[in-house]
């Protein structure tokens, strides 16, 4: 199962200090993406970078396998070789997603590119 491989993402030895940094800029988000198993939604911090929060529902199927897919495209890298700021999963339902028992969010970072 998909689900199962992101139970395993390392977060970034200096998660803490990215994670403060970026909450000191201006933040916007970018339109986010959504699936019946699925969110993701990007953050940016003006000059500093962005933070991608990706939600799955473990009733994952063929849509959020291509909304994982396109985000890896646009990242340029698996998610698993991404800078990983947070991790968590929750053993119950997530509340929009009918159908899941547990989910799993994290945060993926990526520096303004020079």
């Amino acid at each position: 199962m998909v689900f199962e491989t992101f139970k395993n993402v390392k977060v970034h030895v200096q998660a803490a200090e990215i994670v403060s940094s970026f909450a000191r800029y201006e933040q916007w988000c970018e339109r986010p993406v959504e699936t019946p198993s699925c969110g993701i939604v990007t953050a940016v911090a003006a000059g500093f970078g962005s933070i991608t929060t990706v939600t799955l529902g473990d009733d994952m199927g063929d849509a959020e396998r291509h909304q994982i897919s396109l985000l890896e495209g646009r990242l340029g890298r698996t998610v698993k070789d991404s800078v990983i700021v947070y991790c968590n999963l929750c053993d119950w339902p997530h509340p929009r997603m009918k159908g899941s028992t547990s989910f799993i969010q994290f945060g993926i970072f990526q520096e303004v590119s020079a």
